[in-house]
């Protein structure tokens, strides 16, 4: 049983290893990254100051199927053309972006122990005010938008504090960490600010990992087994 799990899970990498559109995810597709199902793709919310819908045919995903238990295996976000590059335009333009998905373990020997997320990509440009690219990232319980197990978040700004000093903010890697389980929902919300003409901030590229950690068979799992295996040696040696 665990080698046809294992060359089914094989199988499904293979399948996924080419970068997938988000549009055709948001449409009822899926990829698969090692042994980790990521599908229910959805946009949760979108808003920006320009006033124009955000092209998902300019975000490509990625399955990373290295990593082991640790970090795990994971999704590479790339964001094309420009699409998520905000110029200023002295009233606080922004791009505000959310979307979800579920993750669901296919090995029934692994679980999902925490997950990280990293900034692979980001720029600001002629910063003299505020410039921004922040992405939260939330994580729940049970494949939906229910019980919160974990939050974090990666950014690189430039803001102005109460003395009027210009400061960066770097942080390009967050993780969360909660105990082992088949299935969550993972939510990402896309926040890009930029002030003044002539400043711009970008979105370039970002990724997350899923760390695992191995199941301990319960004893009524081990019993049923060991059953199993009696009823056939009987059946072997009835047949001799």
């Amino acid at each position: 049983m665990k080698m046809l799990i294992a060359s089914f899970i094989l199988i499904l990498c293979s399948v996924n290893a080419q970068a997938t559109l988000l549009t055709g995810l948001l449409n009822g597709g899926s990829i698969t990254a090692g042994d980790k199902l990521f599908d229910d793709w959805q946009v949760l919310f979108t808003e920006n100051s320009e006033f124009r819908d955000i092209n998902t045919d300019n975000i490509d995903v990625s399955a990373l199927n290295d990593g082991g238990l640790e970090p795990g295996p994971g999704l590479h976000f790339d964001i094309l053309n420009d699409e998520f590059r905000l110029d200023g335009d002295n009233f606080f333009a922004f791009i505000d972006f959310m979307f979800g998905f579920r993750v669901t373990v296919l090995d029934p020997g692994l679980r999902i122990k925490d997950n990280s997320l990293t900034l692979t990509g980001a720029t600001l440009g002629n910063t003299s005010s505020i410039t921004s690219v922040f992405i939260e990232e939330k994580i729940y319980a049970n494949g939906t938008q229910a019980d919160l197990l974990g939050v974090k978040d990666v950014e690189f700004s430039q803001i102005i504090d109460l003395q009027g000093n210009l400061n960066q903010i770097t942080k390009t890697f967050d993780s969360a960490s909660f105990a082992p389980r088949d299935s969550i929902y993972v939510t990402k919300n896309i926040l890009i600010e930029a002030d003044l003409v002539g400043e711009f901030a970008s979105l370039d590229s970002f990724e997350q990992r899923f760390s695992q950690t191995t199941v301990v068979p319960e004893p009524q799992a081990i019993m049923l087994w060991g059953i199993g295996l009696l009823l056939l040696l009987v059946r072997i040696r009835q047949r001799k």
